[in-house]
């Protein structure tokens, strides 16, 4: 998913593109990005060579199966996550990409969900209700904002039943803040306004 995150933000902001390409920007998966206090793993950074600080970070999440307490936890998750990278570095543009599975037929390949009954419910109200959960999610415009919110959130709707390939779902008007078009734009938008070299 990193990959695909960061083409696309190559394509679509010059800037970024020619801060990579001089390697005054890095792209790293999976670092551990430090505050004062604690580290955490997040999933995908650009960070500046000059210094050690992060301009963009990008974690990814999942909703597999048990949507009631799993979107629940993807949101706590969230929540932690901004506050760590706005802790490391306030003008940190702080992005969350959650996939949401509306397949009624995967089930959990950990061994304690083996063969485990799921209660009979209506999927398409319920990834209707986590997908409102996440929409909802205020984003943040400027540094001063609170650190536990996202600069961007992106959700992505699939179909996936853990044995055929999974199919896209599209599930959002166009000017809906969580689609993915959109999460790409306000990065790019926001990574010129804070962090272009002044001319």
């Amino acid at each position: 998913m990193s990959e695909f995150v960061v083409a696309d933000l190559r394509q679509s902001c010059p800037d970024i593109d020619a801060a990579i390409q001089a390697g005054a920007l890095l792209v790293v998966q999976n670092p551990g990005v430090r505050t004062k206090t604690a580290e955490r793993s997040i999933d995908l950074v650009l960070t500046e060579k000059a210094v050690t600080l992060v301009c963009v970070s990008v974690e990814h999440k999942t909703i597999m199966a048990a949507h009631g307490k799993a979107r629940k936890n993807r949101y706590g998750d969230i929540i932690a996550y901004c506050n760590h990278m706005h802790n490391h570095r306030r003008e940190c543009i702080a992005g969350a990409v959650i996939v949401v599975n509306t397949s009624p037929l995967y089930e959990n390949p950990d061994v304690f969900a083996k063969g485990l009954v799921r209660p009979k419910f209506k999927m398409e109200k319920v990834v209707a209700d986590t997908i409102g959960i996440f929409s909802q999610i205020p984003l943040r415009e400027l540094p001063e904002e609170p650190n536990d919110q996202p600069e961007a959130l992106a959700v992505i709707v699939m179909n996936y039943d853990g044995l055929n390939p999974a199919t896209l779902v599209d599930y959002f008007p166009e000017d809906s803040q969580v689609r993915y078009e959109t999460f790409i734009g306000r990065i790019t938008r926001l990574f010129v306004e804070r962090f272009k070299p002044q001319r």
